[in-house]
């Protein structure tokens, strides 16, 4: 049986820290609302160092919770806890950087964003998109004007330019079809007479289906067919 020495045994835990999470030194919080009639958001997000960002989404027990996550960095992942839990229901490090699961109990779930203290200590930075899908969340919304969403990357309907339309029209097309947003595909936006349009389209059921969104030259979304 061989005994290993101080030296390798300190390399060894080392080397293990570093494929750990960033403390939370440095973190946020921000409450996630969907727009109203849209069962999702993509939120453009940034971190460097040991930054992190906690997403608090209020889901009900029973619906089914996409999230997704591109980042820049390999090294950027997310957890996933639920409310007055004290260890992840879900570590985007071990089982990667997306999931589909069916919410176990009501409550304010947090999505943290986060980079591997490896990274975090040589200051690396991290952007990123963060896409979160509740199944019939925009059936279950209250009527009730929703406050803004404090994603303060994502503009008015009146101030988008057209780098931002397809976006916009990928949520518009998730609440009118019932699909997610990450399996619809939209095109960049074009001036078309006088107006913009942007091109879409989804498979379901062995079928496309195509579809267009409308807007003005101002940047106001005017209808999707």
């Amino acid at each position: 049986m061989r005994t290993m020495t101080k030296p390798a045994m300190l390399a060894l835990l080392l080397a293990g820290s570093a494929l750990t999470p960033a403390a939370a030194q440095n973190a946020r919080t921000e409450t996630v609302h969907f727009q109203r009639g849209t069962s999702g958001t993509t939120i453009e997000g940034k971190i460097t160092g040991d930054q992190s960002v906690r997403y608090s989404i209020g889901v009900s027990a029973g619906q089914t919770m996409d999230v997704q996550l591109d980042t820049d960095n390999a090294s950027s992942y997310f957890n996933i806890t639920a409310p007055g839990a004290s260890e992840a229901l879900y570590n985007g490090s071990i089982s990667g950087n997306a999931t589909s699961f069916v919410v176990p109990s009501s409550g304010n779930y947090i999505v943290d964003v986060y980079l591997m203290r490896n990274a975090a200590r040589r200051g690396e930075t991290a952007n990123y998109d963060l896409t979160l899908y509740v199944e019939n969340a925009a059936k279950s919304a209250p009527t009730a004007p929703r406050p803004q969403a404090p994603d303060t990357s994502s503009a008015a309907p009146s101030q988008l330019d057209t780098s931002q339309m397809p976006r916009f029209c990928a949520g518009e097309a998730s609440a009118e079809y019932g699909v997610r947003p990450q399996d619809i595909t939209v095109n960049m936006a074009f001036q078309s007479g006088n107006r913009f349009v942007t091109q879409g389209n989804f498979d379901r059921d062995g079928n496309t289906t195509f579809f267009n969104c409308w807007f003005g030259l101002d940047g106001t979304f005017q209808s999707l067919n």
